[in-house]
């Protein structure tokens, strides 16, 4: 950010004005805006950009909505009737998720059109280029050329989760919100982390083991990291792979289908799988969506 040229007031706003007319992406402030990025988000190579193109590649990367506001954990268990309790929780959570996914079509959005200017063999602009390899940073993609080929690989880690597979693996990792990870982390999907005091250490963590259970700031934070951990970890290449074939055959990606990808993320593999799956169906009546 201390490599942004600095402007003055109506310099930046003749600035941005300018630019939204022409990139419909741009956001009033979007250096403002970028502060809610987590860290792998951010451009690695911003600084080497005109301040021009820092404002177009930071407002292509941020959120199109608003940060929900951050609530503590409800004591959920003390809800007794089974049907509220689950209801509170998937009220809890749907916010994030939701915020989540519009960030990741409003990335599609932009990366589809892309796709069409290579096809058509347009030149792309620097911003541009600095945006796809920007993506290829965050969604942890390698060796890959700013051309047709990357652009795909990106689309196919750039794309939703479904609502209810994710209140599913939530409900299912965190017991509805009431376990301590979640309650004392915002950990509702049981994730790890490897370093020394990065998290809490479970109390039947296995001999020879070192892995922590994260801890995250607030609930916002955990279902991002939840996001990141499907859409780039290696293990969920089949979800990943489950998705794109879905997205080309009809533009529907469904929980159900997805949950076939999740064997890697529990040691019950198949039986998980199952576990969620049935879930899914219960939780998709609930919010009323698949």
């Amino acid at each position: 950010m201390n490599n942004l040229l600095k402007l003055s007031g109506l310099g930046l706003a003749t600035l941005l004005v300018g630019c939204a007319a022409v990139y419909p992406f741009m956001q009033a402030d979007p250096r403002a805006e970028a502060q809610q990025l987590a860290d792998w988000q951010m451009p690695s190579k911003l600084s080497a950009l005109e301040s021009e193109d820092q404002l177009k590649l930071l407002s292509r990367l941020t959120y199109p909505d608003l940060m929900p506001e951050l609530k503590p954990v409800p004591d959920f268990s003390a809800i007794k009737d089974t049907d509220s309790r689950k209801k509170a929780f998937f009220a809890y959570l749907t916010p994030y998720i939701e915020r989540e996914n519009a960030r990741i079509l409003k990335l599609r959005r932009q990366i589809d059109e892309l796709a069409g200017k290579l096809q058509q063999q347009q030149q792309l602009t620097v911003e541009e280029y600095a945006f796809i390899y920007s993506l290829f940073d965050e969604f942890k993609i390698d060796m890959m050329d700013a051309d047709l080929d990357g652009v795909r690989e990106l689309l196919a880690r750039v794309d939703v989760l479904p609502v209810s597979l994710v209140l599913t693996q939530a409900a299912k990792e965190s017991g509805w919100g009431s376990s301590r990870f979640a309650t004392e982390g915002y950990n509702f999907f049981g994730q790890w982390c490897f370093k020394t005091g990065c998290g809490v250490v479970p109390s039947k963590r296995g001999q020879g083991k070192y892995h922590e259970v994260a801890v995250f700031a607030h609930a916002a934070e955990s279902v991002n990291a939840y996001f990141y951990n499907l859409n780039t970890f290696y293990v969920y290449e089949e979800l990943r792979a489950i998705r794109a074939k879905a997205r080309a055959q009809d533009g529907h990606v469904a929980a159900e289908k997805l949950a076939a990808g999740l064997a890697r993320y529990s040691e019950r593999g198949q039986q998980y799988v199952e576990e969620i799956s049935a879930m899914i169906i219960a939780t998709s009546k609930i919010i009323g969506q698949s």
